[in-house]
């Protein structure tokens, strides 16, 4: 195994404590549904849905979580390429002083700092540059997760911008 590999994957030493081991039920290969431009704003509607992929793991002995996003999927690239797609890649630290996960996201010419807690049993990313974007984990178990980018009104509505129904892939696959 190649040396970088073998010390990023590493062996998980549980650093992370059970009560804040929030990303736990995402680890794993996932393919999913993505939908965004939705019509007057209605969720329930939207104008595109592109198929992808979300890759986690466990790094750096057990206290990081990393994910690449991949959308459109690469099974579907080609037959549906889209120029806003993204190929991205996230690292997530658990603090154990704050008792939350500090997060980089960074795809094509991009970098956005996020920090993770648990707010009313939704896993949210609060977006550092803009407080109002959010980032969050509304629905995760064993087989299934939904994610959503969202926006918090002045008025404190919620936009949906953009979301995600993750599958989780099967062995044979």
């Amino acid at each position: 195994m190649d040396n970088f590999i073998e010390a990023l994957y590493g062996q998980p030493e549980g650093t992370i404590p059970e009560e804040y081991d929030w990303f736990a039920p995402l680890l794993g290969d996932w393919e999913f549904d993505y939908k965004d431009k939705f019509i007057d704003g209605d969720h329930n509607r939207p104008q595109r849905q592109l198929k992808g992929e979300w890759i986690f793991r466990r790094v750096l002995n057990g206290i990081g979580i990393e994910d690449m996003f991949i959308c459109p999927s690469r099974a579907t690239r080609e037959t549906s390429p889209q120029p806003d797609g993204e190929y991205g890649v996230g690292l997530r630290i658990y603090n154990s002083k704050t008792h939350c996960y500090d997060m980089v996201y960074a795809c094509k010419s991009k970098f956005t700092n996020l920090c993770f807690t648990m707010e009313n049993g939704i896993l949210t990313g609060t977006v550092l540059e803009n407080p109002n974007r959010k980032w969050r984990f509304v629905e995760r178990n064993e087989n299934t997760f939904h994610w959503q980018n969202i926006t918090i009104q002045e008025n404190g509505d919620i936009t949906v911008n953009c979301e995600v129904f993750g599958k989780r892939k099967s062995e044979e696959a």
